[in-house]
Order: structure tokens, then C-alpha cells, then sequence
């Protein structure tokens, strides 16, 4: 069957420079930009790197023969990081630093991680001070000691021979410092994602000599908090040719219209156009609603919406499954907590920790976000082991089967579903005391979210709030004719009564 390429789509096809930036709104069809431009330069050897395996596997079914799919630790395994298969974990913990430092100062233990993290992260050649947490953070520890610290646990880290734990991130990091030369075998590298690109793989593309075509959404940047930075304004790519992509297929225009809201906070000047259809926004949840997709902005809020639906009956779909959200963990937590070790499945908790009081202790003094958010969990949810033989029971594993569908707006990224609802626990993006730079990392993951709903989206209280408010043309006395947001607003709160919010 022909395609029909848009405007935009045709220009980014037909490009033939040398560095491409291609600034794509939610839906707006990039990645099947991306194969019609691989298709229409069958001649050239092709690099597509996914941002992560899932959009990987994904690429490689839809693109074509000349197109080979990898992501960037698929890139770094073969030359670095199977030398170091036996000692790979997620992530480094805690325990494994203090040990290293022979010290229970905990303090150290987490900056030194941090500044460890940051530096597996960075295009940095070596740890120095610009990897360091700000002197506020420090609280009285002296910067050369955290320094020192993460320089000597990084070269036992580095090194091939040795027991110490060694993390994905660190055979990337290592790959990068080794400059590889991907030139010499593609002639071009489409780059997928790159507004959430760590540095460290930013420095791997844009160190290639061959073409590049970066594609991406500054708005959908949503992982600053792990070190991400946006490739698109790399100052390598000053001199870059710049195209948009602005129609979105996925939903219509009363969702474009939120999304339009959404980023007019940020000062974006380029409208997103809903091609996808009709579309509804509502403030309230109707009744038979159907199937939907309930995004929060915690783990937290997802464990208690899974309880809500399970505790009534209804089955409920986990993206990314339940495990992922680290409930056997937090049984084992739980067991730790009431001084009924023996009934854990690992000893890691006993081993690490004297006992509960001394991991609630390490949880205050390092402010460890995942340690607080199992602590939060435990309360809030006594007796857990009862309220995880509900969720068990009533998890399904194929989403078809499932009432409701439970996600956090960070892993949702990438996902859409007919109907979506925003649960209330997102930040008051509309506070002017919250920092700036907080309030566009926020902006961005709301527009994010808001943008996974196809037919129908369900706002949160903020979002409405938004909504609500007279846009800064109606104020000047211009027309507003291209969206409609305040009809769409108008009509929704008059529909209010015609719906019962979700107990």
C-alpha cells in the first residue's frame, strides 16, 4: 500500500546534508519518517540507535535490509562490555561503596555514588570537580574526600580482573572513552530519542565523521534526573540543519490543544496539529468507562490505583510487570521490618544492615529516594503481605484481559491507549514557587503523559486548572480560533454532572 508523505515528512526524506536535527511533536510519525528516508537511500549503510531494546526490536521489524537496529549497549558489549558478563548488576548499591571505603560514614557512600553516576553518565574523560554535588549537599564533608572516594572506586570498577560490582552503565562509559569508530562501517547513524540521551552517548554520535540524523522532542525530556541531556542542543549541531515535525496522528485536536497549553508554559512558539481523529478531554471519569490506562507520577500512586481495582474485583494489567515495581522486594522489607528475617527469600538485607532501625537511619541521613518510597509503601499498606495476595491474584499478564492498566507516567513514554486518565498525584506545575528548572522537567512529563491518550483523556486537577485559565492571546484580545481549548473546556464543565469521579 502507497504512502502518502506529509510536507514536513518529504522534506526530512528528501534532506542530504551532513547533520540533521528533526524536532518531532508526540505522534507525529518519526520513526516511520525515519524508514521512508531509509528507504529512499537504499545504497547507504545505515546505523538506527534505539533508546532502548524494546524500541530496538521494534525498529528492526519496520525498517529496511540496509538498516541495522542496535542500542547503545548493544553497540559497547562486543569490544568492552562481555569482558565484564560475571560481574554485571543494575545498579550499584549503597553497601557496595561503603564497603569499598571500609566506612559506615553513609554520606560518603551516597555522594560518592552520585558523583560515580554522574561521571558514567558525562563525556568526561576523567572524575573531576564538575562531577560533584553542590557544597550544600556536602554537609560538612570535605569535596577532596567524596573526590578521592569515587576516583578509587571507579578504577576498581574499570578494571578487568577483580570482584567488584560493575553496572551496563559502566561498560558504556568505558566503550566511550575507548572513541570508537563507527564511521568505518555506516554511512549514516539515526540517532532516535536524543532529547533523552545521556551524554556519554551523545559523545559517541556526534564524534562519528559519517552523516547524522538526530530525531527527537525537547519536550519529551523526562530523564534529566538520570543524567540525560538533550543531544538536539549539543553545540556541535549549532551550524545543523533543523526541520519539525508538527502533525500527530495518534489523537485529535482537543488533545493537541492540551498539549499546546502544556507547552506555551515553556515558551514553545510551534503548534502541534491532532490529525488522529476525533477526540475527547474530560474531567471526570464516565461510568462504563471500559478498558483505560491510569498514569501516576509515583510507584507509589500505581501500587494504590492496582489495589483500588483489585480489592474490587477487577483485573488489572502492570506495564513493565508487577515485579518491576519492586514488590518481592518490599515483602522482603516487610519481613526485615517485623524482625521475621527467616521468612525473607534473599539474606541481602541482613547482611547490609544491622537491622530496620539502621536502614530507616541510612534512608534520613542519605535521602536514598528509593529506600524512603519502600518505607512509605510499608505504611501505607499494612498488612502488606495480604494486600500483595490481591494484587497477585489479580494481575493479568496480557493487557486484552485487563479492566485497568496501571503505569507511571516515566514508563509510559514510548505507549498509547485509547483512553487515559491522569491520576491526581502529579506536581502543581502552576506554582510559582516551584524552581524553574523543576516546573519544565514536570511540563515535559505531564505533556507526556497527556499525549498517550488517542481517543479520550481524563485530567488531573492541575491539568483542568490549566485548562480553565484564559490563554495569553484571548487576554491580548486575538482570536483564538486554531485549537478551541476554552469551548472544549466550556463544554466539558457542563458535562461534569453527566459523570462520577473514580473512588
Amino acid at each position: 500500500m502507497s504512502h502518502i508523505d506529509t510536507p514536513e515528512q518529504a522534506a526530512v526524506i528528501a534532506w542530504k546534508g551532513e547533520r540533521l536535527v528533526v524536532c518531532a511533536f508526540a505522534g507525529s510519525g518519526k520513526t516511520t519518517t525515519l524508514r521512508r528516508y531509509a528507504e529512499e537511500n537504499p545504497t547507504e549503510r545505515m546505523l538506527y540507535i534505539a533508546y532502548n531494546r524494546a524500541i530496538r526490536d521494534e525498529a528492526e521489524q519496520k525498517f529496511p535490509f540496509n538498516v541495522t537496529c542496535k542500542t547503545s549497549h548493544q553497540l559497547a558489549w562486543p569490544t568492552v562490555g562481555k569482558h565484564y558478563s560475571h560481574r554485571l548488576i543494575n545498579s550499584l548499591r549503597l553497601t557496595d561503596v561503603a564497603r569499598v571505603l571500609n566506612s559506615r560514614n553513609w554520606l560518603l557512600a551516597r555522594l560518592t555514588l552520585n558523583v560515580l553516576n554522574r561521571f558514567m553518565c558525562s563525556a568526561a574523560t576523567d572524575i573531576t570537580p564538575e562531577h560533584m554535588p553542590d557544597p550544600d549537599d556536602c554537609k560538612g564533608l570535605q569535596p577532596g574526600q567524596i573526590l578521592l572516594s569515587a576516583q578509587k572506586i571507579w578504577a576498581i570498577m574499570s578494571a578487568r580482573q577483580g570482584d567488584f560490582p560493575v553496572t551496563h552503565d559502566t561498560y558504556l562509559k568505558l566503550y566511550q572513552l575507548s572513541k570508537p569508530n563507527l564511521s568505518s562501517r555506516y554511512t549514516t547513524l539515526l540517532f532516535d530519542e536524543a532529547q533523552d540521551a545521556n551524554p556519554v552517548i551523545s559523545a559517541i554520535v556526534l564524534n562519528q565523521t559519517c552523516r547524522v540524523v538526530l530525531v527527537g522532542d525537547t519536550h519529551q525530556q523526562i530523564y534529566r534526573f538520570r543524567g540525560a541531556d538533550n543531544a538536539m542542543q549539543a553545540p556541535q549541531l549549532e551550524n545543523s540543519d533543523r526541520l519539525w515535525l508538527t502533525n500527530s496522528f495518534r489523537f485529535g485536536p482537543e488533545v493537541a490543544g492540551v498539549a499546546n497549553r502544556l507547552l506555551a508554559l515553556k515558551g514553545e512558539t510551534h503548534q502541534i496539529t491532532g490529525k488522529g481523529g476525533a477526540d475527547r478531554v474530560l474531567l471526570t471519569m464516565p461510568r462504563n468507562f471500559g478498558h483505560h490506562a491510569v498514569l501516576h507520577r509515583s510507584v507509589c500512586g500505581v501500587i494504590r490505583t492496582a489495589l483500588h481495582w483489585s480489592l474490587a474485583g477487577r483485573k488489572v494489567f502492570w506495564v513493565g510487570g508487577m515485579e518491576s515495581y519492586r514488590i518481592e522486594d518490599l515483602l522482603d522489607l516487610y519481613w526485615f521490618s517485623i524482625d521475621m528475617s527467616e521468612r525473607m527469600r534473599h539474606d541481602r538485607l541482613t547482611r547490609e544492615y544491622r537491622d530496620y532501625y539502621e536502614y530507616l537511619q541510612i534512608a534520613e541521613d542519605t535521602g536514598d529516594v528509593e529506600m524512603k518510597q519502600a518505607i512509605f509503601i510499608l505504611e501505607q499498606f499494612f498488612p502488606l503481605p495480604d494486600r500483595l495476595n490481591t494484587l497477585r491474584e489479580q494481575r493479568v499478564i496480557s493487557e486484552s484481559e485487563a479492566d485497568v492498566t496501571v503505569c507511571t507516567a516515566h514508563r509510559s513514554k514510548g505507549l498509547e491507549w485509547d483512553r487515559v486518565k491522569l491520576h491526581d498525584d502529579f506536581p502543581d506545575i502552576l506554582d510559582p514557587d516551584m524552581p524553574v528548572s523543576q516546573r519544565q522537567d514536570e511540563i515535559n512529563l505531564m505533556y507526556v503523559a497527556a499525549t498517550r491518550a488517542r481517543k479520550v483523556l481524563i485530567t488531573d486537577p492541575i491539568l483542568h486548572e490549566l485548562l480553565i485559565q484564559p490563554r495569553a492571546e484571548d487576554i491580548a484580545g486575538t482570536s483564538a480560533d486554531k485549537s478551541g481549548e476554552s469551548e472544549v473546556s466550556t463544554e466539558n464543565d457542563k458535562k461534569g454532572t453527566e459523570y462520577v469521579p473514580e473512588s
